[in-house]
């Protein structure tokens, strides 16, 4: 178990939607901040606006652009979700100079408004570029903010998803899509679980998990937080058909990872939306990533030394905050 348990940390520290983040150390320092959040807060009177703005890879695009288009708002959804905000508009600029893809963008972008309830607020084209893309701009709103950065000591670590769904494998990635085949009602009613969450204090932090996988958000949150984990794989709900393995590569369309020391009210709010919600993991005062199963344990991270975001001398949890 052992050697397998080693291949997998292999092949996780090598998973290219993980490796890509090292690049984002590169700007911070230009833009004068360490904000590594899934999207950012304004506060406004007694709301706080939450916006969140992602680009479509482009092997996606290609391969399918009314796909890209539909994605471009699940992504943006997801990462205001996850802070406990309600999602209520979209903005995108789609680039091609092709009217066939641009259409085919547009049409994605119209299914996801419609399943996600969302407002159309603005657009830009760009029709004479010699490349396609779409990228997209969702706000929010949300009484209480579930941050990336406030996971904490002896807290549990909690997954939480929709694992009912299509799952589509491929060469960079794999993808569990579990919001096309649902109504607006039964997404919007997911949505309200995580807003209850934050709202009634039942986690203290929370990460989209996106391409990098289960593992790598968790390294993510972890380093944000300037804290570390023991995650147990053995205790991971899959999604039926799907090996454990391939659930590592995927990036699931709903599912969040959160810290909480109120685990049981957590998983019953969390439950009672439809959400499969399991705790698979502890946080840790060592700043180490640990993966555990079968009884063995293998480290897939150690945050003293290195950095998923690319730092040199990974910054202090405190001066990385933007408030």
């Amino acid at each position: 178990m052992l050697s397998s348990l080693r291949s997998l940390v292999g092949k996780l520290r090598s998973f290219k939607p993980l490796a890509r983040k090292r690049c984002i150390s590169e700007l911070m320092g230009i833009l004068g901040t360490h904000s590594l959040e899934d999207a950012g807060f304004l506060r406004v009177g007694g709301l706080t606006v939450v916006v969140s703005c992602d680009g479509i890879l482009e092997p996606v695009v290609k391969t399918s652009p009314r796909l890209a288009g539909y994605y471009s708002v699940l992504v943006n959804v997801q990462d205001v979700v996850c802070k406990g905000a309600r999602p209520l508009g979209f903005l995108y600029v789609i680039s091609s100079s092709s009217p066939a893809v641009r259409r085919e963008m547009a049409e994605g972008i119209r299914e996801g408004l419609e399943r996600f309830g969302l407002e159309f607020l603005k657009a830009h084209t760009h029709p004479d570029t010699t490349y396609d893309a779409v990228d997209g701009v969702c706000v929010g709103v949300a009484r209480k903010v579930l941050r990336s950065n406030t996971a904490r000591v002896g807290e549990d670590l909690i997954l939480a998803a929709d694992l009912e769904g299509s799952f589509r494998r491929g060469k960079l990635f794999h993808a569990l899509d579990s919001t096309q085949g649902k109504s607006r009602g039964e997404i919007l009613e997911q949505v309200e679980g995580m807003v209850e969450v934050a709202e009634r204090g039942l986690a203290s932090s929370c990460k989209d998990v996106s391409a990098p996988g289960i593992v790598g958000t968790a390294a993510m949150l972890c380093e944000y937080s300037g804290v570390g984990a023991i995650l147990d794989l053995d205790l991971l709900p899959l999604p039926r058909g799907v090996g454990r393995e391939e659930w590592l590569l995927t990036y699931p369309s709903t599912c969040y990872l959160l810290t909480s020391s109120r685990s049981e009210r957590c998983l019953e709010t969390l439950r009672k939306h439809g959400l499969e919600a399991e705790v698979v993991g502890k946080i840790t005062r060592e700043r180490k990533v640990v993966l555990r199963a079968g009884g063995e344990r293998e480290t897939f991270v150690d945050l003293r030394r290195e950095s998923v975001f690319g730092f040199r001398g990974s910054p202090e949890p405190s001066s990385r905050s933007r408030w």
